[in-house]
């Protein structure tokens, strides 16, 4: 699937490590590229399906090559720190310290944030926490918990490098449950004081943006 190479571009422009899509999976309508789009068709369409197996009924197919807002978080130490926070405030501890350290990729990824990942332990953050890949999914309906499929890779498709062959996934999310749980999770960095510019904060409004605008015009969100 082609939209690395939106994924790219867009970072350039912006100066975002992650962008932030709401609009259809599709990067072309048939009218723009009618081969793009037919390679880009097959491969929804068997993500529509495998949803459906999993419980979760969704049109995919509609409005092909629609995007309404582009955005983004300039780095991904700052979701990652905002994941961190999640699970720290979740736990009872301090997330002082966390927000005033600098990240590094070095740095080995969070004990108790691999156990919610790995879903060993609870959280109240499911949608936000747990989806995980390059790129990953927000779907404009409800849905429990987050969907994890494995697909195999099509042509122009980037899956994360540090994948193991024969273990390439595409996760989803419910955009509404995070709208809801970044609701939640800003009233706490709010009560706690949280300055409004920390980098944290700035990640948590444009995740929340990109949440109000999925559920607002029916349409997915596309995290690369």
């Amino acid at each position: 699937m082609s939209n690395a190479n939106h994924k790219q571009n867009h970072a350039d422009d912006q100066d975002n490590e992650i962008s932030l899509v709401v609009g259809s999976l599709f990067n072309y309508s048939p009218a723009e590229d009618r081969e793009s789009y037919e390679e880009e068709r097959e491969w929804v369409q068997q993500l529509q399906d495998s949803l459906r197996q999993e419980g979760v009924i969704i049109d995919l197919m509609t409005n092909p090559g629609v995007s309404i807002w582009e955005g983004g978080i300039r780095r991904y130490g700052d979701l990652y720190r905002l994941s961190q926070a999640a699970a720290y405030i979740e736990q009872g501890k301090d997330i002082t310290p966390l927000l005033n350290k600098k990240f590094t990729e070095e740095e080995d990824l969070d004990p108790i944030l691999k156990q919610i990942i790995e879903g060993d332990l609870d959280t109240q953050f499911p949608h936000f926490i747990r989806p995980d890949g390059d790129p990953f999914f927000y779907l404009p309906i409800e849905f429990a918990d987050p969907i994890i499929i494995p697909v195999e890779a099509e042509e122009g498709f980037e899956f994360d490098e540090d994948e193991d062959e024969g273990d390439d996934f595409v996760s989803f999310g419910s955009s509404p449950r995070l709208q809801h749980e970044l609701y939640r999770l800003n009233t706490l960095l709010v009560q706690m004081q949280v300055p409004a510019n920390h980098p944290v904060m700035r990640c948590l409004a444009s995740l929340r943006q990109a949440a109000d605008l999925s559920v607002t015009n029916d349409l997915p969100i596309v995290v690369w």
